[in-house]
């Protein structure tokens, strides 16, 4: 990109290798609502979680052709384990299958040479089959979508303890390694969906950095360029602004007064349906 903060038009239309230049290296992508943005398609029930696979293609694919190369995704999470919905819980596993197993689905990551990896087959036996299969279907790549599956909310720091007692990891890179078998730069940005929660299952163990988070209230994989490039530059110019001089930079505020006394408080929501929405805010 050129030395002067480009306005967000210029970094939108940007040619891709010019954004490829500046974007995180790892990123944390939190996805849910996957049954509703299936229903808001007019998609099947059962049909819903092959589907949905295609739309995380699609959203991944966009990623890694950005400069992503590292993306950390929740594929199966604890309230997922616990629901009891008729039919539901019984298939998680073969959901996972789908991805594992399915031609179509594994056609782009064999085709671009991008590697899919499972996380949590230690704590869940069930899984070990589809993680040895997407492991032989994908052994290598520069970009890597990392899909966690837990069950129980303490399953990662268990697994971390036993990767780190087993290896004798002393530091961060250490365990990293011990954890995921390979060095991985710190992720920097998180998009995530709906409420604004952090937690282990969601966020994954010792990747995190300094994260700049985004949620979306699109449900699903919904997300496409303009969005992620809108992210992007939010994350890359807009909320830069510490520097080391802080000369007048309090007095700065008197200008923006009520924007700092009256300002939202981010996170609140109403209820829309049996769903958790943002409150609105308005631009001060």
């Amino acid at each position: 990109m050129s030395p002067q903060i480009p306005t967000l038009e210029q970094f939108l239309g940007a040619p891709l290798p010019e954004i490829q230049a500046v974007a995180p290296a790892t990123i944390v992508w939190i996805v849910e609502g996957t049954r509703r943005s299936a229903a808001l398609a007019g998609v099947a029930p059962d049909d819903y979680a092959r589907w949905s696979a295609l739309q995380m293609n699609t959203c991944v694919g966009m990623f890694f052709e950005h400069g992503v190369r590292h993306v950390f995704t929740q594929f199966l999470s604890p309230s997922q384990f616990a629901e009891v919905t008729p039919n539901y819980r019984e298939r998680l596993f073969d959901y996972v299958g789908l991805v594992a197993q399915d031609p179509e689905i594994l056609a782009p990551y064999v085709e671009h040479g991008w590697r899919v990896r499972l996380l949590g087959a230690d704590s869940l036996p069930e899984l070990r089959p589809h993680a040895d299969a997407l492991l032989a279907a994908t052994p290598r790549g520069r970009h890597t979508l990392w899909c966690s599956v837990v069950a129980e909310p303490e399953a990662p720091w268990n697994e971390l303890l036993r990767a780190v007692t087993a290896s004798g990891a002393l530091d961060r890179e250490a365990a990293i390694r011990a954890l995921y078998g390979e060095d991985i730069p710190l992720a920097t940005l998180m998009i995530a969906f709906g409420k604004p929660v952090v937690s282990p299952d969601r966020a994954p163990p010792l990747i995190t950095g300094k994260m700049d988070a985004y949620w979306t209230q699109r449900p699903g994989y919904r997300i496409d360029e303009r969005e992620f490039r809108t992210i992007l530059y939010d994350h890359l110019h807009v909320r830069r602004t510490w520097r080391e001089d802080k000369t007048g930079r309090d007095e700065a505020a008197k200008e923006t007064r009520r924007a700092w006394e009256e300002g939202p408080t981010l996170g609140l929501g109403v209820r829309l349906g049996p769903f958790w929405y943002p409150s609105p805010t308005r631009e001060p």
